[in-house]
């Protein structure tokens, strides 16, 4: 069949615009909303949320082809061409409508990042093509098996179903079967995990495999291998998947961060961060007034989260596109200790309600500016102002004794200070 008369005749056409319109009108603020700007790996776990609307329409427009086929009576008429070859021309439509409902997917979100995917996340990209094969090759299958007019629309039920549902479901594994903890990449620090990409791989090309097999010929032997087949697909990707958890990401390569060294602290950035030289200025300009005031800053700040901070190196957790308020307060967060062990493991610390006042009175000493009334209740605002009416060393002193307690599970904190209103 010519090109021309295939693309005309497939319902897959009629199909394409409407998916692209459902994608562009309504789906815009969910690929846009949460992407990670500058990253070009978060455009493509958003764009994976399309994942299964593009997958209903296959699966519903590849049984309905299905059904023509089977109304025509074409594989009753002793073709030359087997089964599985005149079926593939007529789905290779089916199957481009859902990659292109993709692209236009990562089209917007690539956009709002102000970045396209590398290389080394095309995998994602590879495993989402497949598993919109799976369901093609599916919804034809079980377009050949239902009645024409139950068919479609059983199939766009079932090729929804299979690839949105296990997302909500409580077990981590199911989803990563279908791709579903893509759309959990990318902070940017972290990259999608390629054992991910291989549990989507393997359960897809189970499920082709499977249908092929019965597309080739409906017999009690090709049934029993069509389930080998799909049983050892999907045994092998269960088995990738189970470790995975809910999010399957790992660690970004270190080797990508971007130092500065010229002065102190050394600032280690990822590179979407390192081209804005005002972040950089706004940190040194911080962390020289904690010093003169007498606080503790580490040598090193690190935006890489993952890694085991060395000695006199904190963990700088910035955003992609951090205001002056939120590189203060993540360089505040370095003043104070971390949760101490033994409170994740009782439930117990004594000194947690000190904690806000600090951060507010470190950031208050990085800024020169009193407590922001939005990061703080009414309360611990009016104790940081009273606190910072005090001397320096008396305020020193109070931070040190109420550092000390946060590090502890049991030590009260000492809020109050002589002179300091409440």
């Amino acid at each position: 069949m010519p090109t021309r008369t295939l693309l005309r005749s497939s319902s897959a056409t009629v199909m394409a615009v409407l998916l692209a319109a459902f994608i562009g009108l309504l789906l815009n603020d969910t690929l846009t909303s949460f992407v990670t700007r500058g990253y070009g790996p978060s455009a493509l776990g958003k764009a994976s949320t399309v994942l299964p609307f593009a997958a209903a329409v296959c699966a519903g427009s590849a049984a309905w082809e299905a059904a023509r086929l089977r109304r025509g009576r074409i594989l009753d008429q002793a073709p030359v061409r087997g089964p599985v070859a005149i079926a593939l021309p007529v789905l290779v439509p089916v199957w481009m409508m859902g990659v292109v409902g993709l692209g236009i997917a990562l089209a917007i979100s690539a956009t709002a990042a102000g970045a396209v995917p590398p290389f080394s996340h095309l995998g994602m990209a590879a495993a989402l093509g497949l598993l919109l094969a799976a369901t093609t090759l599916a919804g034809y299958v079980l377009g050949s098996l239902l009645p024409g007019i139950a068919a479609a629309p059983i199939a766009l039920l079932a090729g929804f179903s299979f690839t949105a549902f296990p997302a909500s479901w409580a077990a981590a594994w199911p989803r990563q079967l279908v791709a579903g903890g893509f759309g959990s990449c990318c902070s940017i620090g972290s990259v999608i995990d390629p054992t991910a990409i291989w549990a989507a791989v393997l359960f897809a090309g189970g499920v082709c495999a499977a249908a092929l097999t019965l597309m080739h010929r409906r017999s009690a032997r090709h049934a029993a291998l069509a389930l080998v087949l799909l049983t050892a697909g999907a045994g092998g990707a269960v088995a990738l998947a189970k470790p995975l958890g809910y999010v399957p990401v790992s660690a970004r390569d270190a080797s990508d961060l971007v130092c500065d060294a010229e002065a102190r602290p050394h600032i280690c950035l990822w590179p979407e961060v390192a081209d804005d030289a005002a972040i950089i200025q706004q940190t040194r300009t911080y962390a020289t007034r904690l010093t003169e005031a007498g606080l503790p800053v580490p040598a090193t700040l690190t935006q890489n989260r993952t890694a085991a901070p060395a000695a006199d190196t904190a963990v700088f957790g910035i955003n992609e596109n951090p205001t002056p308020e939120d590189v203060a307060a993540n360089l505040a967060g370095t003043a104070l200790p971390p949760l101490p062990a033994c409170a994740r493991a009782t439930g117990t610390f004594a000194a947690y309600p000190a904690r806000a006042p600090l951060m507010a009175w470190v950031i208050a000493i990085a800024t020169h500016t009193p407590p922001n009334p939005g990061r703080t209740n009414p309360r611990e605002t009016a104790l940081v102002r009273s606190v910072l009416d005090q001397p320096r060393q008396t305020q020193l002193a109070w931070y040190e004794v109420n550092r000390q307690a946060l590090s502890t599970c049991d030590q009260p904190p000492r809020l109050d200070i002589p002179g300091a209103a409440r």
